[in-house]
């Protein structure tokens, strides 16, 4: 009779496998030939006595079962390597380790990390940036900041910061250009995000100006970069207030419509339950008062502009 657990070295083949699509990629990974690959994967098939992969032109796809079975292994390796280390570091300084989009950290978390690290002196908050989806995640982490909700086998997901957006641009483009409505805007220079590219659709939608055909402007990798073009006069960018606080407070970035505004689905943590690691415990807490300290700044300033 077959045990319960299956062998331990096909199953990080099998994680490695499923996550990069390719037993090339696998196998240069975990640093094996790709016949040692194969091996392991069918190893592992005789154990479950069923196929896990399909092989196809492009590589090799897990058959459903296999996709449902991918994500519980990979919750199960995460939690091996989250204890691993932390019994390595036992009664040495902790780290939390967080993933978010590099706007996300320059804008908002790191301005406000240095409260909570003179606050948990042996804390320490290592950010790492990235903009790849959840399952695309190869490093190991403790809590995952990203603009929309996740889920992930074994993780829970919050909301912890709102995201409303508005249109934006430095004085001196907005000297050089009058925009008397939102329709005037179809005219501008229009700034937008390769990875958020309906936003300025959808934002023109919310206020009921109609749109023929395709939208002028740049478009821009990240949400940093368009905000940069639209500090050095390149046009008007779609501001996300919650990372914008200190350009709207010094003036360096102006709303063009402050009360026409486009709330989004926010931004979340993605974390292990933390109900049995303080140390974690209370980072999340710490970052759900920062988000509703920003949060409530910004419905105040909706107030004020309506």
């Amino acid at each position: 009779m077959k045990t319960r657990l299956p062998p331990l070295k096909p199953l990080r083949v099998f994680e490695a496998v499923v996550r990069t699509g390719s037993l090339t990629l696998a196998a240069a990974e975990l640093h094996l030939t790709h016949s040692a690959v194969s091996q392991q994967i069918k190893l592992l098939e005789q154990h479950f006595d069923q196929t896990l992969f399909i092989r196809g032109q492009r590589g090799v796809e897990p058959t459903e079962a296999a996709r449902v079975f991918f994500a519980d292994v990979k919750a199960g390796l995460d939690r091996i390597a989250l204890a691993s280390e932390q019994l390595l570091n036992t009664g040495k300084q902790r780290i939390i380790r967080v993933s978010c989009t590099p706007s996300m950290a320059m804008r908002w978390l790191i301005p406000r990390l240095s409260s909570f690290q003179i606050e948990n002196p042996r804390v320490e908050i290592r950010v790492t940036t990235s903009t790849v989806a959840v399952d695309a995640i190869k490093e190991p982490f403790d809590v995952l900041i990203r603009r929309s909700p996740m889920h992930r086998a074994e993780y829970e997901c919050i909301r912890f910061l709102d995201d409303v957006l508005t249109p934006v641009a430095s004085p001196r483009y907005l000297q050089q250009h009058k925009f008397a409505a939102p329709a005037d805007l179809l005219q501008a220079s229009l700034l937008h995000l390769s990875s958020r590219s309906e936003t300025w659709t959808r934002w023109f939608g919310e206020v009921g100006v109609p749109i023929k055909g395709q939208l002028p402007g740049q478009i821009y990798e990240h949400f940093f970069l368009s905000l940069q073009a639209a500090l050095t006069d390149l046009g008007v960018a779609m501001g996300s207030l919650a990372l914008i606080e200190d350009d709207l407070a010094h003036g360096s970035l102006l709303p063009l419509f402050p009360d026409l505004r486009l709330q989004d689905k926010g931004f979340h943590l993605l974390f292990r339950p933390s109900h049995q690691d303080p140390v974690l415990a209370n980072f999340i807490a710490w970052l759900q008062l920062k988000g509703k300290q920003t949060s409530n700044g910004i419905k105040e300033e909706n107030q004020q502009a309506k």
